[in-house]
């Protein structure tokens, strides 16, 4: 979990990322270091999927 929280870090914002980190310390202080064999077995995270915001409100007036 750890490692999870590790890549989000990498992805936000300098606040975000500050906290995020040491939540991973936490995770690590808790459960240990984790095998390589476990790490290698983590599902990657789904890529961010974000909208733009033209697209996100319809054009025509449709509700």
């Amino acid at each position: 979990m750890a490692h999870r929280v590790r890549e989000l870090a990498g992805r936000a914002d300098p606040f975000i990322r500050r906290r995020l980190l040491v939540l991973a310390e936490r995770y690590e202080a808790k459960g240990g270091k984790t095998s390589p064999l476990s790490r290698s077995a983590e599902r990657p995270l789904p890529p961010l999927r974000i909208v733009p915001p033209a697209m996100a409100i319809p054009v025509s007036g449709e509700a």
